[in-house]
């Protein structure tokens, strides 16, 4: 039975004196412990436990020495023996060589694989409060430079990235917190994504529960003899300094989702994914949006449900591969549809596939079309996390036709505010902090841009003040990580991710030069010259980007040489824009490529519930031309006009202006 702690107890384990502002919200493990378990409903898997504890208690009764615990893990294999010791030391919080019940209780459901990492809730907070007493290996109350970079390290491994100089990562973060960096910023700092990739750290290898299940079964079909699966292969020694193992880069105990879908949070057990499986659920997906969004019914709106946590895990997981092999700057054959902004809108990406053709074998164009989706599929509009599934599927089922480039709200620390964070918790319940996670580590191998035909650049945000030639967009290492704030030390590369992603055009053909962008001092604001002097140095015709809500839903600017488009209606509820797309083809007579666009009329279909009721920050203001651009005469309208198809109408705007007519 686990005691409630006595009113005014300190939390155990730690020494006296540790200040309020060096602790922060650390809390009492014993009654994390009781909350968590009344939170899970862990009651029966807590019972099981105390159960196995008391069959392998032998020298102190109730308590289990390293020994026993050693066998008891041996005899229920769920990690390598190579952390037993590992996990000992960790549960031992008075460091007296016996592990109680509470300590082996709150140990065992803080790194069990099924444990929620979710910040705010009992669970997470201990997972959190063990995960720093793992890293800080002295056990002096803060983690120093050598430490932070350890954790850093068992993170890039966990997601499969190239070493960095994560001492130099460790210093940074160090930087931003007043010594000492005890529990309360390490807190602060998961909370504000400025450490990221925890979830994982620290887990079983195996649910504890689903081994014991499978011990207990193999036995009674072997008669009741005692069956004792094997160890998972063992990795390399851990050291064990001081009175607790130090982390060691080849072995940290994590779980590591996308190369194994085993074990998932909130999940007992789960097999591996077999060959096409992850084709299978994305055919699937697809295929049932395509049946929901044609029905009269419209209830399927309110309860969307298209795939389980561990199918959604392994979309992440099949999609991230096919990434991993594109470069950042990625070619596209003609012709092509290029799609702006979606934040979210579900609704609208399936009326234009309805409207105008779906990248689909069956009900499209897919084999003689490319796709390119010019990034921010997430945030404001309500079904994030099914967007970015769809388009997930779409790219694993033709990937060599579906193209996707990163949007700057493809980043932990915008979409954790704006919506696809709590979108995702929404959806997937207690798995969906961990499918947030999963999902923003794909973002970070997305291309940050597409060049159609070598005559057409697709980025989501633009040029800036330093992307000079295509080159400056080729050959950026993946994973890219998109920097918070740009300093002393920012490196060139990473201005060139910042303004590929958040750079916009200056107001008018008139404004020329480079300025300093609403949006902050990590960016700006182009003038028409820069885009003059770039697509002349690279021998492109046109550059096309998103990141900026405009009327009509496409917009000319630099003489008609950069066109901004935007694919979702009445942004927010607020704007009454209209969506668009743009077609590029080349044509037969000329043998030029050509672009055209398509549109969706704002409030054809009513979408209005596709966006959030409640929002972070108000939305952008819609970007606007007309008034610096004067009026041309009838003749000219003519002489430069071209028709434009969107649902309900059309539009004629001038080759060479901004400026939109509507036709009587």
């Amino acid at each position: 039975m686990i005691e409630a702690p006595e009113a005014g107890a300190t939390a155990v384990g730690l020494r006296d004196g540790y200040s309020q502002e060096q602790w922060g919200p650390w809390k009492s493990h014993s009654l994390l412990l009781q909350q968590a378990i009344a939170d899970l409903k862990w009651q029966d898997a807590a019972d099981k436990l105390l159960h196995a504890l008391r069959e392998h208690s032998v020298i102190r009764e109730g308590y289990l020495n390293h020994d026993e615990f050693s066998a008891l893990l041996h005899r229920y294999p769920c990690c390598s023996a190579a952390h037993h010791e590992v996990f000992f030391e960790l549960f031992d919080r008075n460091q007296d060589g016996y592990l109680s019940e509470a300590d082996f209780l709150g140990g065992m459901l803080a790194v069990s694989p099924s444990t929620p990492h979710t910040l705010e809730s009992p669970a997470g907070q201990l997972r959190m409060q063990f995960v720093f007493l793992y890293y800080d290996a002295n056990r002096n109350g803060q983690l120093e430079v050598q430490e932070i970079a350890k954790l850093l390290e068992h993170v890039q491994q966990l997601r499969g990235e190239a070493p960095t100089d994560t001492v130099a990562g460790a210093q940074a973060l160090l930087a931003k917190y007043p010594e000492p960096f005890g529990f309360a910023a390490f807190f602060d700092a998961a909370q504000r994504r400025l450490v990221t990739g925890i979830a994982p750290l620290l887990r079983l290898q195996e649910d504890f529960f689903a081994v014991q299940a499978a011990a207990a079964a193999a036995a009674a079909q072997a008669g009741g003899s005692t069956v004792v699966r094997s160890a998972p292969s063992p990795a390399p020694e851990v050291s064990a300094g001081g009175r607790m193992p130090a982390p060691t880069a080849s072995t940290p105990p994590v779980m590591d989702p996308l190369q194994s879908l085993d074990s998932l949070p909130g999940q007992d057990y789960f097999p591996s994914a077999s060959p096409g499986e992850a084709e299978a659920i994305a055919l699937s997906l697809v295929r049932r949006l395509m049946e929901l969004s044609n029905q009269e019914s419209l209830d399927w709106q309110q309860n969307l449900d298209l795939a389980t946590p561990r199918e959604a895990l392994l979309l992440c997981a099949s999609v991230v591969e096919l990434l991993k092999r594109e470069d950042s700057l990625v070619e596209v054959p003609l012709p092509a549809r290029v799609y702006g902004d979606i934040h979210g809108q579900l609704l609208d990406l399936l009326e234009f596939f309805n409207a105008f053709a779906w990248p689909d074998k069956r009900r499209g164009d897919i084999w003689s079309m490319s796709y390119v989706f010019l990034g921010d599929f997430v945030d404001r509009g309500a079904y994030s996390c099914d967007v970015v599934m769809l388009l997930f599927s779409l790219k694993i089922l033709y990937p060599r036709k579906v193209f996707l480039v990163r949007g700057n709200h493809e980043d932990r620390l915008m979409n954790v505010n704006y919506g696809f964070h709590e979108n995702c918790i929404l959806k997937f319940q207690k798995d969906g902090d961990f499918i947030w996670e999963r999902m923003n580590d794909v973002f970070e191998f997305l291309p940050i841009a597409a060049l159609v035909d070598g005559a057409i650049l697709c980025i989501h945000g633009g040029i800036g003040d330093c992307i000079d030639t295509l080159d400056d967009l080729r050959n950026i290492p993946k994973p890219i990580q998109v920097v918070g704030e740009i300093t002393a030390s920012t490196t060139h590369r990473d201005r060139i991710v910042l303004h590929a992603l958040w750079s916009d055009p200056t107001e008018n053909d008139q404004i020329l030069g480079v300025h300093p962008s609403p949006r902050g001092k990590n960016t700006c604001r182009f003038g028409p010259d820069r885009v003059y002097e770039f697509n002349q140095r690279n021998g492109l015709k046109l550059i096309i980007r998103a990141h900026e809500c405009v009327q009509h839903g496409y917009e000319h600017f630099a003489g008609g040489q950069l066109l901004t488009v935007f694919s979702a209606t009445n942004y927010c509820n607020e704007h009454n824009n209209d969506g668009a797309m743009i077609i590029l083809i080349r044509d037969e007579d000329t043998g030029e490529v050509k672009e055209h666009a398509q549109v969706i009329k704002s409030g054809s279909v009513d979408t209005s519930h596709g966006w959030n009721n409640r929002q972070f920050r108000a939305p952008s203001p819609l970007r606007r031309l007309e008034a610096a651009i004067p009026q041309r005469s009838e003749a000219a309208q003519k002489e430069a006009q071209r028709t434009i198809e969107f649902r309900g109408g059309s539009w004629t705007f001038g080759a060479n202006s901004a400026q939109l007519y509507q036709q009587q």
